[in-house]
């Protein structure tokens, strides 16, 4: 995130991943990553079709991140 939006000039970034995958849906959310909704059955797997969580976060919602940013370390 510190790079997309710190170093480059990008204002949205998305992710997406199996609605069934709790580990990585908690931590889009807690890395403040906002939830738009699901394309069903998107993600060809094994031979089964998953659906996918879409979320995305904008640069405006990451500059008002309260948190020490990659170059700060």
């Amino acid at each position: 995130m510190d790079l997309a939006f710190g170093e480059l000039p990008m204002y949205r970034l998305t992710a997406e991943t199996h609605t069934d995958n709790v580990p990585a849906l908690a931590v889009l959310a807690r890395s403040g990553f906002v939830r738009e909704g699901v394309s069903r059955a998107a993600c060809l797997h094994r031979g089964r079709r998953h659906d996918l969580a879409v979320f995305s976060l904008l640069r405006p919602e990451w500059e008002a991140m309260d948190r020490p940013r990659a170059w700060d370390a």
